[in-house]
């Protein structure tokens, strides 16, 4: 019985040490560093990384870390777990910290060292402690909108090196989607919002034809009222024209201005006047002539009485 006893206890012992292994195993997933350096370095799981601890040696090529959640960045002075407070950074204040990494860096080393560079603005520390104290960001899966037509889905994780005196790093991976308005209205009374959807084209569409008809009839109208002003006027013009030459031709004008005498009537008395003395001239030739016969007549008639 007690050789029984000694062998169970034994296999239960074993048991429980490599189920301990296997949970150890599965639980540090191990990376590898893509670059060296601290700010904001790529490492070969897809994440980037800011050192949280300054002054510590910086990563270097193909250097090895674990994966930790995010307790594990904490303040090196007071040991408080301030991975809430940079999740916090990086989602609520996503512009702030995507906007230049040195200042992003600071910011970091201000939770975790204590650090207090020219480059750290107080108040915005001040609005990221009072984010972080009314919610907690998870570790995976925080979505913030970031503009009408695109949201951030990040993930974060603390990465520690085995490596004495060598920074660990927080670590977030950040993936951008499209924003579909609650996938058109969660696809629920699609057809309903289908149908008024085509509704509302179709009659937006008809007003546009009967607003374009309109337009064009009015168009028409002005159209055709232009042309009979047009008309109207190129009649009038025409009137106008032919009453003044009918004027001019009437009574002429002199240069000055002023409405020339009537030279119709002045030449007709004048023709009038030549005909009178045409007349009277030719009236005048005649009598001389009778009077010279009648001489001519008197002195043949005296030499014919003297003969006698």
């Amino acid at each position: 019985m007690i050789i029984f006893a000694v062998t169970t206890c034994m296999n239960f012992v074993s048991a429980e040490n490599e189920t301990n292994i296997l949970r150890s195993s599965e639980s540090e997933e191990e990376v590898l560093a893509s670059e060296d350096g601290h700010v904001n370095i790529t490492f070969d799981n897809g994440y980037n990384g800011y050192c949280i601890n300054y002054g510590e040696h910086e990563a270097k090529t193909g250097q090895e870390y674990s994966v930790k959640d995010t307790t594990y960045a904490t303040n090196k002075n007071s040991g408080e777990s301030v991975g809430n407070y940079l999740k916090t950074y990086f989602v609520d204040y996503y512009d702030d910290a995507m906007r230049n990494d040195i200042v992003t860096q600071h910011t970091i080393w201000h939770f975790t060292d204590d650090f207090n560079g020219w480059r750290i603005d107080p108040l915005l520390i001040e609005n990221i402690k009072s984010t972080a104290s009314t919610k907690t960001i998870p570790d995976s899966g925080a979505v913030r909108q970031i503009n009408n037509t695109t949201e951030a889905v990040f993930d974060f994780q603390v990465l520690s090196s085995d490596k004495s005196g060598h920074q660990n790093f927080f670590a977030y991976k950040i993936t951008y989607r499209d924003i579909v308005k609650e996938i058109i209205a969660n696809a629920s009374g699609s057809n309903d919002t289908s149908s008024e959807y085509e509704k509302n084209i179709t009659n937006t569409t008809e007003n546009n034809r009967t607003h374009e008809k309109a337009e064009n009839i009015s168009n028409a109208s002005e159209n055709n009222k232009t042309h009979e002003k047009t008309e109207n006027i190129s009649n009038a013009s025409e009137n106008t024209t032919l009453n003044e030459k009918q004027k001019n031709t009437a009574r002429p004008t002199q240069s000055n201005g002023k409405t020339a005498p009537n030279n119709t009537q002045k030449v007709s008395k004048e023709n009038v006047s030549k005909s009178i003395s045409l007349s009277k001239h030719v009236t005048g030739k005649r009598t001389i002539g009778i009077i010279m016969l009648l001489i001519l007549l008197g002195i043949v008639a005296i030499k014919y009485i003297r003969r006698d």
